[in-house]
């Protein structure tokens, strides 16, 4: 039988939480009427993020043949600020700070694994845009993508309970792009709670240095829960 993480049913869980206390305060509100902004009208928000399912693939290209390197990231966290534009037909854009931070577990390279020590963290503005689903259910439904172009870094102090004379850093900046999914709860006109999944997914490289990260990709999930405000 497939085991479900204890950081998934933890996220999975706060979320569920989160969102039906909110549903539950307010749902005389959202049966009043319709609680987003107009389109043209703006609104700003602020997001805090529960990450996990981090894993970093890359190519070490300083062997011959190159080798092929995975790196697990654990539970992390982040937060992000916003600010968009309500649009005709139930879209919405936005322009997002997004921060992102996630320790370093374990490292596979050449079928060996081992553990790692260390983090990765990202930096990344992102043009996002939005669609809610028209249901009146007093709760609102949407799905959602956008792109960036992302800082990240990795730094890597461990290796095989090696600890490293210092912490070997990598960064640069890379195409970044997300997919996302969620609820929007009104809790008054104009004020909204958001809950929501999103798949990050950022492209990596390096001088190869230390022959750890050279190219690839970064790829993580999390929840997000924020609040969001009419302007």
């Amino acid at each position: 039988m497939m085991r479900i993480p204890a950081t998934k049913v933890l996220a999975a869980t706060a979320l569920g939480l989160t969102l039906g206390l909110a549903l539950a305060a307010t749902s005389a509100v959202a049966a009043d009427g319709m609680y987003d902004g107009a389109p043209g009208s703006t609104y700003t928000g602020l997001r805090g993020s529960l990450a996990f399912e981090g894993s970093i693939n890359g190519t070490d290209k300083t062997t011959t043949p190159p080798t092929t390197i995975k790196a697990g990231a654990s539970t992390g966290g982040g937060a992000s600020v916003y600010w968009g534009w309500h649009l005709p037909y139930n879209f919405k854009t936005e322009l997002e700070l997004l921060y992102r931070y996630q320790p370093l577990s374990d490292l596979t390279a050449g079928g060996t694994s081992v553990k790692l020590g260390g983090y990765a963290q990202t930096f990344a503005p992102m043009a996002n845009v939005y669609w809610t689903l028209p249901l009146d259910i007093g709760v609102s439904p949407f799905v959602g993508g956008g792109v960036g172009y992302a800082w990240n870094e990795l730094g890597v102090n461990n290796i095989a309970g090696v600890a490293l004379p210092g912490t070997a850093h990598d960064d640069d900046w890379r195409f970044a792009y997300n997919l996302m999914a969620g609820l929007s709860v009104p809790v008054s006109n104009g004020t909204r709670i958001t809950g929501m999944y999103r798949w990050l997914r950022q492209d990596i490289g390096g001088d190869c240095s230390t022959n750890l990260f050279c190219s690839g990709h970064a790829a993580t999930s999390s929840i997000d829960i924020g609040i969001e405000i009419d302007l």
